[in-house]
């Protein structure tokens, strides 16, 4: 089952504490697509361990910002995900890395889409 996932910057509405200048830009920075890597892991690790990623949709849209992705970063950190190999821990670093860049600007969001 084909995921398509971003990591996406939001349009912020407010100036308040931004430096002078451009605005950075908004839409898709990354993006990864996985087939069943993701379940996997998922699997591997334990649905009910990740509930955050558990709950995502695999056949529609699931975005996660603010406080889903602090949950994601606190279930994933507390998960032993040297239990993952090849293509399943590759996509779980690379979720855990965009969720810490998410923690430290919160413009940024993850996007799931599914088939």
């Amino acid at each position: 089952m084909t995921l398509v996932i971003e990591l996406r910057r939001g349009v912020s509405t407010a100036r308040t504490g931004r430096k002078s200048g451009p605005r950075p830009a908004a839409g898709e920075l990354e993006r990864i697509v996985v087939d069943d890597e993701l379940w996997a892991a998922l699997e591997t690790l334990g649905r009910h361990r990740l509930p955050t990623l558990a709950d995502v949709d695999p056949y529609g849209d699931t975005v996660l910002r603010g406080e889903a992705v602090d949950r994601l970063v606190r279930e994933l950190e507390g998960s032993d995900l040297a239990r993952l190999e090849g293509a399943e821990s590759q996509t779980v670093s690379t979720l855990l890395a965009w969720g810490l860049r998410c923690r430290a600007d919160r413009d940024l969001r993850i996007a799931f889409s599914g088939e």
